[in-house]
């Protein structure tokens, strides 16, 4: 009966008014209201995906009702698609938040929209469509009100015109001050997309000068530490060789690291998946610890690596240190660097992913990719100067096992997101110290210069001390409270006013480990959370319904995603991270988000 008279009171205080309801009579909604569609791009490309921008101009004194935020009686803005042969939406249209209004006398407030609003809709065109022009058509369902009385409900029929290209055929941005002002909730381009607007301001060149920048900068994301010890084991136990031959190993190497990653982050792009997400699978993750163990026994002299007879007939090199090794060692150790994700890259996923090019694609990636592995090939090198040094017998044989140790400490670290909770905790420091134990008691045999036997006794005891730091201080796994993502504890914390922290992860993210360990378990970062809701969302099964919905949600392209909503429930945009974030920069974040909402 209360949510009757509510609604009885409502509509007296909207529509309570004969005057208005003799106006509302004579005028009908789509006199109020003018709509226009536009297409983000010309000519589209069969099975691309397109976006589609719906601008309603709204006549001064009238508003329509918004898609969410109104009283129960009201009638919501909503786009559809009729069902036609030329594409579908591939998720809900995007509504921007409504202006909060009370009017007509009532005592609640609602969202409407004024003047002028856009929606935003993507569309997953059919790829069997021919060149051609076609229209797809959409309805709109408004209710038009001004501040006496609400019109009746009307459904607007609209087309939009879109010309359809050639397979492969490049398309060319259009409308851009729609494109890039709108719709950033919608998982395609983020709008302000960098790689976009250096392409229409700065031109080819300098856009691909811009994304080997980019390649460079993703050195600084944790996950690609791992290659350093990795490029040093395998060009410091290379054959002495001239400089230019070893230089163009290296090449060779970075040249393999490049189409591994290129070919990943096409895919990627191109299949909506989180680059690396499918190399990081238990097989993979033990596939590649097989490897590097199988390489460092082969530094033990346990056997020699050769390459096949009719390789080696066809080839100058006479071993897998020759260049089409190392190109091999490039293509496998390419897998390392492919979930090592930052905003800069996954712009230019996005933009691929929206361009549905595979050749330009692969282009660019190759071009961020080369910017990553660009000072490997320095690193190669100069890691093969170590043949150069005075051969003094067993010394080089000790160095030798070093580089045998790294790589068999290595699996370690690929198969840290297989293991239990805190195993590392206990396996690591105890590789550290019996490593120390081999280098500086059982591997410093004869033959040895005095002086370098007391180096080979103080690098072990120092290994084993280290061991036993790294053991008695190694960070706990994350303490912080998190509950598993809904909704609707987003709304509730909303009603609450509470902040809300979403921590975007998966069980094969190597950085998202290393959040849990050195940001999350962090006493500052807990104490600053402590009034927050914490959520956790689960992007481990990627390709799964309830995962897809998520990355369409919020936009996710790359884990681990961090997002900061503040107490109204809104995202603070500029809070998002991806990638690893210290805990001093997280605290940051927390600030911001709680001072200026």
């Amino acid at each position: 009966m209360k949510t009757k008279f509510k609604k009885a009171i409502g509509l007296f205080f909207l529509l309570g008014f004969p005057f208005s309801v003799a106006q509302s009579a004579l005028v009908d909604s789509s006199k109020v209201v003018e709509v226009q569609v536009y297409a983000s791009a010309k000519p589209a490309q069969p099975g691309s995906m397109v976006r589609a921008a719906v601008v309603v101009q709204i006549q001064d004194g009238w508003h329509i009702n918004a898609h969410e935020g109104l009283l129960d009686f009201l009638i919501p803005a909503n786009l559809t698609l009729d069902k036609n042969p030329y594409g579908t939406l591939t998720q809900n249209p995007y509504y921007p938040a409504g202006n909060k209004k009370s009017l007509g006398g009532s005592p609640q407030s609602f969202s409407v929209y004024e003047k002028a609003v856009t929606f935003y809709a993507d569309i997953k065109l059919s790829p069997s469509l021919h060149p051609s022009e076609v229209k797809l058509p959409f309805k709109l369902k408004i209710q038009a009100c001004n501040n006496q009385s609400c019109l009746a409900p009307k459904t607007l029929s609209l087309e939009l015109p879109l010309e359809v290209g050639l397979a492969g055929q490049a398309s060319v941005p259009a409308h851009l001050e729609l494109f890039q002002s709108g719709g950033e909730n919608i998982s395609d381009v983020p709008q302000d997309n960098i790689i976009e607007r250096y392409l229409e301001n700065k031109g080819i060149l300098l856009t691909f000068l811009l994304i080997f920048l980019g390649g460079l900068a993703l050195n600084l994301t944790p996950c690609v530490y791992p290659m350093i010890p990795l490029t040093i084991s395998y060009f410091g136990n290379q054959k002495s060789e001239k400089p230019m031959v070893i230089l163009g190993r290296a090449v060779a190497y970075v040249c393999g690291i490049s189409v591994t990653y290129s070919a990943l982050g096409v895919t990627a792009a191109l299949t909506g998946k989180i680059l690396g997400s499918s190399l990081q699978s238990p097989l993979v993750l033990v596939g590649i610890s097989l490897v590097l163990v199988t390489l460092s026994l082969s530094m033990f002299g346990v056997y020699e690596i050769q390459a096949p007879s009719w390789v080696l007939n066809r080839i100058s090199s006479t071993s897998t240190q020759g260049w089409l090794g190392a190109l091999g060692m490039g293509l496998v150790f390419g897998i390392v660097a492919a979930p090592c994700v930052d905003p800069f890259s996954i712009g230019l996923l996005t933009f691929v992913a929206a361009k549905a090019n595979p050749y330009l694609g692969f282009v660019m990636f190759f071009t961020l990719s080369l910017g990553l592995g660009f000072p490997y090939i320095w690193l190669g090198f100069f890691s093969n100067e170590i043949q150069r040094l005075p051969k003094s017998g067993m010394w080089m044989v000790w160095v030798k096992k070093v580089f045998g140790l790294i790589l068999l400490g290595m699996p370690l670290y690929f198969l840290n997101p297989l293991m239990a909770k805190n195993l590392n905790h206990i396996l690591t420091p105890t590789y550290v110290i019996l490593v120390g134990i081999l280098l500086g008691f059982v591997f410093s045999g004869k033959g040895v210069m005095p002086g370098f036997k007391k180096f080979q006794v103080v690098f072990g005891v120092f290994l084993i001390a280290l061991g036993s730091l790294v053991y008695q201080t190694w960070p706990h796994p994350s303490e912080l409270s998190f509950v598993n993502y809904q909704s609707a504890l987003v709304e509730e914390a909303q009603k609450e006013g509470k902040p809300v922290f979403i921590d975007f992860t998966a069980a094969w993210c190597l950085p998202c480990k290393e959040l849990e360990i050195k940001t999350f378990s962090d006493s500052r970062v807990r104490e600053s959370l402590k009034n927050w809701v914490l959520l956790k969302a689960d992007m481990t099964q990627f390709s799964s319904g309830p995962v897809e919905e998520l990355k369409k949600k919020f936009g996710i392209q790359g884990v681990p995603t961090l997002i900061f909503l503040s107490g109204d429930g809104q995202e603070r945009k500029d809070m998002r991270t991806v990638g690893f974030i210290t805990p001093g920069e997280m605290i940051d974040k927390i600030r911001q988000t709680v001072d200026h909402p």
